[in-house]
């Protein structure tokens, strides 16, 4: 099968430039006008927090509740930006009210679709955060028995559904000039909205939790509003369970996307969502690291049952060479076919399935690439139901129909390029990186994500190097000087021929990012790589 061919696309030559210098053309050329203003973004940035649609009527009505003494549920999605969300609306109203339920989905389901809603009965307010059903139909049944609905999302509204009748509808999608304001966006607004009522300052100390949903949902990060909650939620992690995820490393977006949401995601796939809402909710110390220690084993049997599969997995894909689109089958208890579905992306290239046998249906799993909208294409076939985003999604398909729903994508999909463009931002030798110029590339870094990805930067060159390793050869370390370590997290490849290409001076190349850091009591330089290779 072919595999993705990655061209990578240099933008700017800066060796031999002044680290002030390439500072500037990195922003300069990612258009980048007001620096200042846009690296320090300040509370100006917050769009009126009544610019809401029924904030205030969202206010009056957990008012009502906080001095009546009603019980107040609370119904966590359980992404990362749902976690947060429902933390953040936990955390806040314990400062009003002990009277307070969580609840959080099961598995991958959202809102109320399919829950049982006995479990409410007793509550007289119910505030969802981060989901919205496609129908009110839950909605009507819970008004119907007195249970009042607050909603505070941020997903697609469904239009003429009469959500209005049956709820309280909080949306960044209602005409809000932010619409890429997350779950956890709205709700630290809505808390910040509570504190100007109240006069409190309560949400002030949410405003990490709200920082981990915004770039955890891969919101667009040029949006100022998200550029200043986002920064001012790195300045200091309040919350407990952040706090031990994040450990000894620097809190910045690489931080909250690289360790915190995968960690969240784990305990979602692996069925213990139960674990993380309750992670995120507590303040004893040694309970907050019970948690997280078995959301870190989480994370491990994930990993040890996507090894288990993947094998079984590439033979598949490698019997689809000629197809325009990829299915696969697994057999597991865990939600993992979403994750298998982005590796699979990653190296083919084209449309992937990763479908399980559920009774009568395939359900699993959509990625894609090379299209706009690969969901509206599966709806639009009327043999399949995909729900989620354009490019990932979930999907189910009758198993009477997979043929069917195979042969209609073969004929209607566009033959797809699968090759990959990549931009990296600029070129540098080894001898052109310094802690100046670290520290710049750091500074632009903090505030990264959808739109705004982290400084990629081009080095080769590489032919005086001594080889080294971490976690019992895990990683992999190459260090071309005192200063600079190159490193490698999960090399696959083989060190002894690394440690050959270094005795004879073999030259490397690397496509990797700029940090800095401690390793053990030594202040190094780290650049962390996508990819090494040697010359040939």
């Amino acid at each position: 099968m072919r595999m993705t061919k990655t061209n990578y696309k240099i933008l700017n030559d800066c060796r031999g430039m002044y680290e002030d210098e390439v500072f500037d053309t990195i922003l300069n050329q990612r258009g980048v006008e007001n620096v200042e203003h846009f690296l320090n973004p300040t509370e100006e940035d917050l769009l009126p927090l009544d610019s809401l649609f029924r904030i205030d009527e969202a206010y009056q009505r957990v008012d009502s509740a906080i001095t009546n003494n009603e019980c107040i549920g609370i119904l966590f999605d359980t992404d990362l930006d749902g976690i947060t969300s429902g933390t953040e609306m936990t955390r806040y109203l314990r400062h009003f009210t002990i009277n307070i339920k969580t609840y959080i989905d099961e598995g991958k389901m959202h809102g109320l679709i399919g829950q049982d809603l006995a479990q409410f009965n007793g509550i007289d307010l119910l505030i969802i955060v981060d989901s919205l059903d496609k129908d009110v139909s839950q909605y009507r049944k819970l008004k119907e028995i007195g249970v009042d609905i607050i909603i505070l999302d941020h997903h697609a509204i469904k239009e003429n559904e009469p959500y209005d009748e049956v709820s309280i509808l909080v949306s960044s999608q209602r005409n809000y000039e932010n619409p890429q304001l997350s779950g956890a966006g709205v709700v630290w607004k809505f808390c910040k909205y509570l504190d100007e009522q109240y006069i409190t300052d309560y949400a002030d100390e949410l405003i990490d939790l709200a920082a981990c949903g915004i770039v955890g949902d891969m919101m667009d990060m040029t949006v100022m509003e998200n550029r200043y909650i986002v920064s001012k939620g790195l300045e200091k992690i309040y919350n407990p369970a952040v706090k031990k995820i994040v450990g000894g490393f620097e809190f910045n977006s690489t931080a909250i996307a690289f360790s915190v949401a995968p960690i969240v995601n784990a305990s979602n796939r692996m069925g213990k969502n139960d674990v993380a809402m309750k992670a995120f909710l507590e303040d004893e110390n040694k309970q907050v690291l019970a948690y997280i220690k078995e959301l870190k084993k989480c994370k491990e049997d994930q990993n040890v049952e996507v090894d288990r599969l993947l094998p079984n997995v590439l033979e598949q894909c490698s019997s689809q060479s000629d197809k325009k689109m990829i299915i696969t089958y697994i057999d597991t208890p865990y939600g993992i076919s979403g994750l298998l579905g982005n590796k699979l992306l990653e190296k083919y290239q084209k449309p992937i399935l990763v479908l399980k046998d559920t009774g009568e249906n395939y359900s699993g799993s959509m990625r894609a690439v090379g299209v706009d909208d690969f969901r509206e294409i599966c709806n639009k076939s009327g043999l399949a139901k995909c729900d989620g985003h354009e490019l990932a999604a979930g999907i189910t398909i009758e198993k009477s129909n997979i043929d069917r729903f195979t042969l209609y994508i073969e004929e209607t999909l566009p033959e797809l390029n699968t090759d990959v463009s990549v931009d990296i931002d600029i070129r540098l030798d080894v001898s052109d990186i310094t802690r100046k110029l670290v520290e710049n590339i750091k500074k632009i870094d903090r505030i990264s994500g959808t739109n705004f990805k982290p400084v990629k930067v081009f080095i080769n060159g590489i032919n005086e190097y001594e080889i080294g390793q971490m976690s019992d050869y895990k990683h992999l370390v190459v260090k071309p000087n005192d200063y600079l370590q190159i490193i490698k997290w999960n090399f696959d490849g083989s060190f002894d021929e690394m440690e050959d290409h270094s005795m004879m001076n073999d030259e490397l190349e690397v496509i990797c990012t700029l940090d800095s850091g401690f390793f053990g009591r030594k202040f190094v330089l780290k650049a962390v790589c996508d990819e090494i290779k040697e010359v040939a």
